[in-house]
Parts: structure tokens; C-alpha cells; sequence
């Protein structure tokens, strides 16, 4: 097996090779460029730090690593279906996690599903250890209407703390664009993913600290039911878990079937 940089491939081909490569993963991944294009540049991915697997010339997997600061993170890894369970896993991390140590960094973190025990048990052999367990949450508020101002994903992030996941982190809701819309009702700030989408995916959601306990965050809640009326609201599961789950559950939110593990190998 080799590894070459993923910046050898074009859009097209690496967004082709992440659908075939998460084939039949607990959740959908489509193949589509744009969306692709979009993660890429929120999440900091380096496509020339990402490597493209190859057994002779077939592409047969994809890691995708980002790095802000000293800390480098696997935003993706998989292997299309033909070549899972031949041990490509490690032979694709190991070299990674090398470079990674080489080169100074502090540690590497990734996420995974915690319902995936192979790929958990993977990531541990590696060295990998548990740092917290992620939750999302599912619902549909009950609707009314507010004056929703639409405004640059950038008055949320600047509000949000230090410490969180990749996803949720401030420059990463800094760098989302269109499709994401950024809302604001009063002192309450909210993140959606596609207004056009079936179900609204609720990217962040973040309040003023002189405001909060007081309300402001159920009432944008509230309000982005009233406008996108039927459409329940998700937010992945990429929220450390403690941190909003009184406030989404007291909103009538469920947990979804599925949670996720953040891991971090320490150098």
C-alpha cells in the first residue's frame, strides 16, 4: 500500500473517494463536491497533509487531517468496502501520527462514533485515549414567531468559548458559508446548516453572557420553528455532553440513536 498526498487529486475524485470510502457508515455520506469543497475549508483540512491509500493504482482509502496550531485532526478516514478488515487502518495512521510527532505537534485528536467498536478499538491500539463523550440532540420546538435578523456567521463564533470540539470551535463557524445562514433574535445567536434542507442542522447556538439563563436561546429556538414551520431542528453529535443538555432536553429534545467519542493521542 502507498500514500500520497490528496492534493494530487482533484475535488471531484477525493469527493468521489470519501462516499465510496464511508460506503455503509451509520450515516449517509453522499458524494457531492460542493458540500466536500465546504468542509474542507471550515474544518482547516490540509489536503496536503490528507492522504489518498493506493494498492497498485486503486484508490482503496482516504484520511483527511487538519491542523490549527500545534494540534493536527483526523477529519475523516475510510476504506471503501472491498479492503476493510486487511489492517489498512493502522498502516494509513501510523505514518501520519509519525509526521505529527516529527514535526512538534501536541497531540492529535479525531472523533468517532461511538457505536463503532471496531474503529474505537483501532484508534486506542493506536494510543489514543478518550477525552469526552459527544451527544446531539433532536426536536421540534414548539413555534413562535420572532424577528429573526440575519447576520455573518462571525457575530456567533465571536461569542463562543475556548475548549470546544473542532466542529463547534470558533474558527470553524467562522469559515461556514452558503448554504449555513447565521441568525440573531435579541441576544441569541444560531448557526443553520441549510434553511432549504428537510431538517434544519443546527451548527451552533450561542447567547451573550450578559443574557443568559434568562430565555433568549428557547425564544430563537422557537422562532427559527416558526419560520421554517414543520421542519424539526437537529443538532449533531459533536456537543460534549453536560454542556447543553438541560437546555435542549427542557425544549423537548431527544438524544439520537447515535453519540460520538473525542479521542486524543498525546505526544
Amino acid at each position: 500500500m502507498d500514500l500520497v498526498p490528496a492534493s494530487e487529486g482533484s475535488f471531484l475524485s477525493l469527493s468521489t473517494l470519501f462516499a465510496r470510502a464511508f460506503e455503509g457508515y451509520f450515516v449517509p455520506v453522499p458524494d457531492a463536491p460542493q458540500a466536500f469543497d465546504a468542509r474542507v475549508r471550515s474544518e482547516h483540512i490540509s489536503l496536503t497533509e490528507s492522504r489518498v491509500a493506493r494498492v497498485g493504482r486503486e484508490a482503496v482509502g482516504l484520511v483527511l487531517m487538519a491542523r490549527r496550531g500545534n494540534v493536527s485532526r483526523v477529519a475523516g478516514m475510510g476504506i471503501v468496502p472491498s479492503r476493510r478488515g486487511q489492517g489498512l487502518g493502522g498502516e494509513m495512521l501510523r505514518p501520519l501520527l509519525d509526521s505529527a510527532r516529527a514535526r512538534g505537534d501536541a497531540r492529535m485528536v479525531l472523533e468517532v462514533i461511538e457505536q463503532n467498536a471496531p474503529a474505537v478499538k483501532l484508534y486506542e491500539r493506536l494510543g489514543f485515549r478518550r477525552m469526552r463523550r459527544l451527544v446531539g440532540f433532536t426536536g421540534t420546538p414548539t413555534p413562535e414567531p420572532g424577528a429573526l435578523e440575519e447576520v455573518d456567521p462571525r457575530e456567533c463564533a465571536k461569542l463562543l468559548p475556548a475548549g470546544l470540539p473542532w466542529q463547534l470551535d470558533a474558527a470553524t463557524v467562522m469559515g461556514l458559508s452558503s448554504p449555513a445562514k447565521a441568525f440573531r433574535l435579541g441576544p441569541a445567536f444560531a448557526v443553520v446548516a441549510d434553511v432549504a434542507a428537510p431538517t434544519l442542522g443546527l451548527r451552533s447556538l450561542v447567547v451573550e453572557p450578559s443574557a443568559r439563563g434568562k430565555g433568549a436561546g428557547r425564544m430563537l429556538l422557537r422562532a427559527l420553528a416558526a419560520a421554517h414551520p414543520g421542519k424539526p431542528l437537529a443538532v449533531s453529535a459533536i456537543v460534549p455532553e453536560g454542556l447543553c443538555d438541560r437546555f435542549f432536553l427542557g425544549e423537548g429534545f431527544t438524544y439520537p440513536a447515535l453519540s460520538q467519542l473525542e479521542l486524543a493521542h498525546t505526544f
